[in-house]
């Protein structure tokens, strides 16, 4: 199916980059091989894939790199994205995909990439680099991956200080674009709650886990009588503060509280981390909960 679009009139009209003049003459490396050569990259020089690719694709055609750069410039690399999406609805369009009583198990997570250093990337991503010192650009990239099938679902390029919890929040809402209406779980390590954070997940209906860290909550955390339990967090001024006069202020004070099922979960080392989430005893057990955190962040190691 995807190599049905690649050679589709849509998704070649696509490619041409806002120049519908580009690709019209018959050239050594005509458009729909250009997708394929950089899908099928292996991680040689760019000279030993031209030359392999081309004994496939046009034997006895050779084309020189400059030839071949000059022609993926021309390329809309949006076309890269539509094909991702093409992709990945198709997948779960197909009901061979793996859930965990019946949900997708999706995780949030972010990464910092050196990229080249130049003035452009500088501008629009900017400098990982203490002051002072050479500057090393950066991107921030933050995606949502579903952990059961190996599927990056959602990703972004973003400047190298970026908030991930935004960012998540506005890539849960694309979600259902993809996957349509199968139920899904997020789960989210301790860079990412806040209270509005978890109001806008309630408010929308998506059901999460997420690592506390031990400043979050704290007396609540410190008061927990049982390794599962349902605790009442209390809106008062203290939590407000920071966001008054903004709408999450409001939606805080409208409130007053909110509930959150917290579970600790025993280490090796003897300590002792804290999981929050909205989903009910009823849903999932403490260890189902355990189960879902721990597939995605293994490398937390849990005690029998």
């Amino acid at each position: 199916m995807d190599i049905e679009k690649m050679n589709s009139n849509e998704f070649r009209a696509f490619c041409r980059s806002g120049n519908q003049n580009h690709f019209t003459r018959t050239r050594k490396m005509p458009l729909q091989d250009l997708p394929f050569t950089m899908i099928n990259r292996k991680g040689l020089t760019l000279a030993l894939e031209l030359r392999n690719y081309m004994k496939i694709a046009h034997p006895g055609t050779f084309i020189s790199k400059p030839g071949y750069l000059k022609q993926r410039m021309k390329l809309n690399p949006d076309a890269f994205l539509e094909l991702y999406k093409y992709h990945n609805r198709n997948f779960y369009a197909d009901s061979s995909f793996s859930t965990y009583k019946g949900h997708l198990i999706l995780a949030a997570d972010g990464s910092d990439i050196n990229i080249p250093t130049t003035a452009e990337t500088l501008e629009l991503y900017g400098s990982a680099s203490r002051k002072n010192t050479k500057p090393q650009a950066q991107i921030g990239l933050g995606c949502i991956y579903d952990v059961m099938n190996r599927m990056i679902l959602e990703s972004d390029c973003n400047k190298v200080k970026f908030d991930e919890m935004r960012l998540a929040e506005k890539q849960l809402e694309r979600i259902p674009e993809t996957i349509g209406n199968i139920p899904f779980i997020i789960i989210m390590d301790r860079g990412y709650p806040s209270t509005p954070a978890f109001i806008h997940m309630m408010d929308k209906g998506i059901k999460f886990i997420v690592r506390l860290k031990s400043s979050d909550y704290k007396k609540e955390q410190s008061s927990l009588s049982e390794n599962d339990q349902l605790v009442k967090i209390k809106l008062d001024k203290s939590r407000i503060r920071h966001y008054e006069g903004t709408i999450d202020g409001e939606r805080m004070k409208e409130l007053g509280e909110i509930s959150l099922r917290m579970i600790k979960i025993p280490l090796e080392n003897e300590s002792l981390e804290v999981l929050a989430t909205n989903l009910s005893e009823i849903e999932f057990s403490t260890n189902e909960i355990k189960e879902l955190y721990h597939m995605r962040w293994n490398i937390m190691p849990i005690s029998a």
